[in-house]
């Protein structure tokens, strides 16, 4: 299943009433750069959904690399973009083709600025990846497309007061085409640039206003009642982002007569044992050592928190287990994230979801 970036239907409108239609070109023409065309409406259709709001918490659009340090979200050094590229054959082209273009390549700024990849497009399983990379200033892909498109969505840090020599340029440079772009385009950009008779690449950029959530994590142990392993308890330690201890968290899963996975905790204080948050949600078994979506070694759980003493609600997510231990464990280890105020910080669905 390919993951789907989920985002507020509402955001979708942007491109609708508040996008106007551009030709832009690249700052650079070298390695014959084509001219951006006028966007068809089909593929406009398609970035829709990766679409944000001008003020946006970024967990909503995508996942936050392990290597983001979220102080940069509140550090005026920085001006915040939201880039989206797709490639390949988009929805607009009739031709179709037996050969196989590789897209392979890079997005990056040469200078103090930074980029991320918040969530790839329609990658293909053991053929489309992120390479990961010690490199903030850039991300790497490896891409093949047939008949289908491939993207990426990135959050581009502009850093606004180092000094530099030259112009910062974003640079997306792959096998068929290498565009560039300065920041003063990106403000609030499409773009459309067709490659050959079946292939394209289509642009959206837009500047943001990073909305910061309280977030924070929780570690701790999910111990099986029995041999069964349908029911049990849970229990860890509740951390602020900052490291700090909150409280404890404790609670009890089950399964319910559909067989679905359900959860329930509570996260008392620190200093008292006053409950202050409660917890629902679902939880599965994905241990793929057995069987996919049976194996009891290893899973995870996500659902709704709501903190009590301020009416403030949020979400959490996280997993148990560890694939280094024998999958019949009754106690496993436990970890995860939470976060307050924010519309979504999962990427992806599975089973037991209402």
């Amino acid at each position: 299943m390919k993951k789907q970036v989920i985002i507020l239907a509402a955001l979708a409108a942007f491109f609708l009433a508040g996008c106007t239609e551009e030709k832009l070109s690249p700052v650079s023409s070298e390695n014959n750069t084509p001219q951006a065309e006028n966007f068809p409406a089909d593929v406009s259709i398609l970035l829709e959904k990766y679409t944000v709001e001008e003020e946006i918490d970024i967990s909503e659009i995508g996942q936050l690399p392990d290597n983001f340090d979220n102080s940069m979200l509140s550090d005026s050094l920085y001006d915040f973009y939201i880039v989206t590229f797709l490639w390949g054959k988009l929805p607009h082209t009739s031709s179709s083709t037996d050969l196989i273009t590789d897209w392979s390549g890079s997005l990056a700024v040469n200078g103090p600025s930074k980029v991320f990849a918040l969530h790839p497009i329609d990658f293909e399983p053991n053929q489309d990846s992120l390479i990961p990379e010690d490199n903030p200033h850039g991300e790497k892909w490896a891409s093949s497309t047939q008949n289908d498109f491939d993207g990426v969505l990135f959050l581009v840090l502009f850093d606004k007061l180092t000094p530099t020599f030259a112009p910062q340029i974003l640079t997306f440079d792959t096998n068929p085409v290498k565009l560039q772009f300065d920041f003063h385009q990106l403000v609030h950009m499409r773009a459309f640039y067709r490659i050959d008779s079946v292939n394209s690449v289509a642009v959206s950029s837009q500047k943001i206003r990073p909305r910061v959530c309280p977030e924070g994590y929780f570690t701790g142990r999910w111990i099986k009642a029995d041999s069964s392993h349908s029911e049990g308890h849970f229990e860890a330690l509740w951390f602020a982002h900052s490291g700090d201890t909150i409280g404890y968290l404790s609670g009890r899963f089950w399964t319910n007569e559909e067989g679905h996975g359900i959860l329930r905790g509570w996260v008392s204080g620190y200093i008292t044992d006053q409950v202050i948050a409660e917890l629902n949600g679902t939880w599965i078994y994905d241990d793929k050592r057995m069987c996919p979506i049976c194996g009891v070694g290893h899973g995870q759980f996500k659902g709704r928190l709501k903190f009590l003493e301020h009416d403030a609600d949020g979400y959490f997510r996280g997993e148990f287990g560890n694939y280094e231990l024998p999958p019949n464990d009754q106690v496993m280890p436990l970890h995860g994230r939470w976060q307050l105020n924010c519309v979504a910080i999962m990427t992806d669905d599975f089973p037991g979801d209402n």
